[in-house]
């Protein structure tokens, strides 16, 4: 009899993964395979622990709209492959158009000013990078040579001033790059992220840098020591005991404190991340307070300009007798750090000062560790220092 050769099964080109995050929940990205290259595009979905029914139901929702977006890549790839092109605007756009596109729709939806500046400052550096070229490179140009230069570029970048560009801001400006390619691949002017198929050791690296911060007895002088500005000597010990940024105790409004009994807690959306916060405020925070004596759209604190705020820090902090270089944002790291060493663990203290990712509050945590040696070594030093008068002789 003869053999009938069974046609062969072709592989997808597109399969769903599952990335499983601390948190418990799992990421939903897709494993893209197509003509010997690997790119992992991440969906922002997310499955949740099945608790209940409720959770069930929306997981296979998240599950079917993941499904639905790995269907659309591999009829996007097909239609590559029979050289369709997209009938899609963005997808013809030159990069800098699409980026001057992406600005625009972040001011629209009132995006964080800090992504925003981001977004503008790698905008000239990539300017920079690509020189005579920038005005032709296409949106379909975008692939990972051009990731992989720009990275190093910014790796070796120098400010408007000739200084070196920090470790920390080319990160920060190599992740806007990233951000603003995961967009274009929604608004479908590319495929995927190119990105997504670098190394880690290829793109720039945030440095492990040890921020400065106050500990309870530092705090504690401060609270006791006079303060020429008052509105600032309220904020700073209110920051202290929450973790707002500057920018949030600025906004903070009236209307944006409640109480309930002898509880109060406060509800904003924080003017970086946008993302919104409600938290409760510890006695310490509510005694800082000024008093309330206007309208609930009055500001919680008058506050000064910023050299006015932190000449008036500087000066309260030689009273206090600190020696380290304090400024307002001194009092968040002092209060992520406070809690941590209180015994919280790191996904309530990020989610206390409003972490998008909780790799962001791994810093602090790299503080403790340091803060827990020196305790060690001083103990040392204390015994050191007790055998020796022990054993001085006699006179």
């Amino acid at each position: 009899m003869e053999k009938v050769n069974q046609p062969s099964k072709r592989k997808e080109p597109v399969k769903i993964r599952f990335k499983r995050l601390v948190s418990g929940n799992q990421s939903i990205y897709l494993d893209i395979y197509y003509n010997g290259c690997r790119i992992y595009e991440f969906l922002k979905l997310y499955l949740i622990p099945e608790t209940d029914l409720e959770s069930k139901i929306m997981n296979r929702q998240t599950l079917q709209a993941a499904h639905a977006i790995k269907a659309k890549r591999i009829i996007e790839i097909a239609n590559g492959q029979a050289g369709i092109t997209f009938n899609n605007d963005k997808s013809k756009m030159r990069l800098f158009e699409y980026l001057k596109y992406h600005l625009k729709a972040c001011q629209k939806n009132h995006r964080g000013n800090s992504y925003i500046n981001a977004c503008r400052n790698m905008s000239n550096h990539l300017a920079t990078y690509l020189g005579a070229k920038a005005r032709y490179v296409k949106m379909k140009d975008v692939d990972l040579d051009l990731c992989k230069g720009f990275a190093d570029h910014l790796k070796q970048a120098r400010t408007k001033a000739g200084k070196a560009l920090s470790g920390v801001t080319a990160y920060h400006y190599f992740g806007a790059f990233k951000s603003v390619l995961n967009e274009a691949v929604i608004d479908q002017a590319i495929i995927a992220n190119p990105v997504m198929r670098m190394r880690k050791s290829d793109m720039p690296q945030r440095p492990v840098v040890i921020k400065e911060y106050l500990d309870a007895d530092e705090i504690g002088r401060l609270a006791n020591s006079y303060c020429h500005n008052d509105q600032v000597k309220r904020s700073f010990m209110f920051s202290c005991f929450t973790g707002l940024r500057l920018s949030d105790v600025r906004k903070l409004q009236w209307k944006d404190i409640k109480k309930t009994g002898d509880t109060y807690r406060y509800s904003i959306i924080m003017q970086k991340t946008q993302e919104p916060i409600n938290n409760k405020l510890n006695i310490e925070a509510v005694r800082w307070l000024p008093d309330h004596m206007g309208d609930p759209e009055d500001f919680v604190f008058r506050m000064p300009s910023l050299p006015t705020i932190e000449s008036a820090i500087a000066k309260w902090a030689i009273k206090a007798r600190i020696s380290k270089h304090v400024t307002f944002h001194t009092a968040r790291h002092s209060c992520a750090t406070m809690a941590l060493m209180a015994g919280a663990d790191l996904y309530t203290v990020s989610k206390l000062l409003g972490h998008r990712k909780i790799q962001t509050t791994t810093i602090y945590a790299a503080i403790v560790d340091k803060a827990r040696d020196n305790a060690v070594d001083s103990l040392a030093e204390h015994y050191q220092n007790h055998l020796a008068q022990r054993q001085k002789p006699r006179t």
